[in-house]
């Protein structure tokens, strides 16, 4: 395959420190101005926060200083996440991580917003009008919107579900956060990504793991040996030259979440997070 210039993205999972999706303790183990350094210097081009650390990172440097260390770092592709729940105007703890992140988004002048599908709590025609809304005011600020399928998400667990909502919704800045590790393990397959044009891949995010569950549980393996591409199961070089091919030339992630990594010091997880993707690329 050629070479590729995509930019990689540090997903926040892979430089968080020792925590994970749902253990209640977002905040990542270090702060925000060494995590931009020390990710420049192995080579990315962005990061990944979620809510409750960007608030954190608020507090501490407000954002209009956190944008010029990021900056200043070369670390100008910026994803925040995570929207669940947002088109459900009676749920306030939804719509306030929305407000959150919204405005996170737009003063450190995010790249997209990360957010999840619905899992048999919206009407379809519902869901795709609010995905059109969302879109709509991701666009009022500058921002794009990832869809991210899940397995374990009934409405939304596989690419032709997304490619549905996207198509009927016809929002020109929202489209997948496109996971190898939810396309491997979900309904979808691989031969699926050539139904995708490239406008319709908002974000990518190479990470491998194992065919047969580890824990049993298909969302405790999704935290806990969701592992760096090349060390698992999955046949990452397959997968990215098949998003590389329809002519993707956006961001790449790596959102490792496993137990070794994450006990891992900071310089070696961003430097191992940084070269499971490199290799392909």
């Amino acid at each position: 395959m050629g070479t590729y210039n995509n930019k990689l993205i540090a997903s926040h999972w892979a430089i968080a420190g020792n925590h994970y999706c749902g253990d209640h303790v977002e905040v990542a183990d270090t702060d925000f101005k060494e995590r931009m350094e020390t990710i420049a210097k192995v080579g990315f081009q962005g990061a990944g926060f979620v809510e409750l650390d960007l608030l954190h990172t608020k507090e501490k440097y407000g954002y209009k200083e956190a944008k010029k260390i990021a900056d200043a770092n070369g670390i100008t592709e910026i994803e925040v996440e995570v929207l669940d729940k947002w088109w459900d105007y009676d749920n306030v703890e939804a719509q306030q991580t929305r407000k959150n992140v919204f405005e996170a988004a737009e003063q450190l002048g995010a790249r997209h917003i990360k957010v999840f599908g619905a899992d048999g709590d919206c009407e379809k025609d519902r869901f795709i009008e609010e995905f059109a809304k969302l879109c709509k005011d991701a666009e009022n600020i500058g921002t794009r919107i990832a869809m991210e399928f899940m397995p374990f998400k009934k409405d939304m667990n596989c690419i032709k579900q997304g490619l549905e909502v996207f198509r009927a919704a016809g929002a020109k800045n929202g489209g997948f956060c496109l996971d190898s590790w939810h396309t491997f393990m979900g309904p979808s397959s691989y031969d699926d990504i050539a139904l995708i044009k490239p406008e319709e891949i908002t974000t990518v995010e190479l990470d491998d793991g194992y065919a047969n569950l580890v824990s049993g549980s298909m969302w405790r393996d999704t935290c806990d040996y969701r592992l760096p591409a090349g060390e698992g199961d999955f046949d990452c070089k397959d997968f990215i030259e098949r998003v590389l091919a329809l002519g993707y030339t956006g961001t790449i992630g790596c959102e490792i979440i496993a137990i070794d990594h994450r006990e891992l010091p900071l310089k070696r997880a961003a430097a191992r997070a940084y070269a499971s993707i490199k290799q392909y690329l």
